[in-house]
């Protein structure tokens, strides 16, 4: 005998699943060597988008150096020591102006290990929620760059300056992270160099990239040398204050607009692999 179907015990529709929250873009700010302005551009990133309107966090990843409150004319309340339990991530953060706020690094730590300072820095990751955007200076030493996009960054900017050193650094910076963060997405950006330079040089570098290890290597834009602004950081002024009429500060504020409208578009930028044969 077939039961009626109204006689049947009603189930209850399962509840509507809970809207995710959209996650902060993470962008990484590293480079192959020292001295091509990674710390800068990480600053006129932050200071930048900061201006047009978004909740920017800024932390200072690059290990043992800790040059981004200088850059910024602030000081740290601080150390990255005290989050083994005297204080809180988000009790460590220096305001920099109404939606920019710093997570500095400081070099009063000698005691901390790397693995102790690796796990630390990952409890700065519970900040991310509060912001719009999170922009995190690696540096140029391996081991930061790799633990900052393996630790959240779903996307690299590596600076490079036009020289064959730097392009050479930069190219085993794509390498490294192709091995250890194949997920994250690297873009090369120009520094100081005229757009005819930054041509050859990213067409340098994706060639090789290409070539040897079966993927792509966007082109986030180029960065005049600014000689003004230069000079401003050079006399004292901070970031922002330094920034302003400035063409690298324009450049950047670009490059920064295009990273979350690409963000927006596509939550997770996974990098372009090619298929061989």
């Amino acid at each position: 005998m077939t039961t009626p179907v109204d006689a049947l015990p009603r189930v209850a529709p399962p509840p509507p699943r809970a809207q995710e929250t959209p996650r902060a873009p993470v962008v990484a700010v590293g480079s192959g060597k020292g001295g091509v302005g990674t710390s800068t551009i990480a600053a006129l990133l932050a200071a930048t988008m900061a201006e047009q309107g978004h909740r920017v966090l800024l932390i200072d990843a690059a290990q043992r150096v800790g040059g981004l409150h200088h850059l910024l004319g602030v000081e740290p309340s601080g150390t990255l020591g005290q989050l083994r339990g005297e204080r809180e991530p988000h009790q460590l953060l220096v305001p920099i102006a109404e939606r920019l706020s710093l997570f500095p690094a400081t070099m009063d730590d000698p005691e901390l290990r790397p693995t102790e300072r690796r796990l630390l820095m990952r409890r700065v990751t519970s900040l991310h929620a509060d912001f719009d955007l999170v922009i995190v200076d690696a540096g140029s030493s391996a081991e930061s760059l790799v633990n900052a996009c393996v630790d959240g960054a779903g996307r690299l900017l590596a600076v490079t300056a036009g020289d064959r050193i730097s392009l050479v650094a930069t190219y085993a910076v794509v390498k490294l992270l192709n091995e250890r963060a194949p997920h994250v997405r690297v873009d090369i950006l120009a520094n100081r160099v005229d757009q005819d330079s930054a041509d050859r040089l990213h067409e340098y570098l994706t060639g090789a990239s290409i070539r040897f290890l079966s993927r792509t290597t966007p082109f986030a834009g180029a960065v005049p040398d600014d000689p003004d602004f230069g000079s401003a950081l050079a006399a004292g002024l901070g970031t922002a204050e330094a920034s302003v009429g400035s063409t690298a500060a324009i450049a950047v504020r670009t490059i920064g607009e295009r990273i979350l409208a690409e963000s927006a578009a596509t939550p997770t930028s996974l990098p372009r692999l090619l298929r061989k044969g």
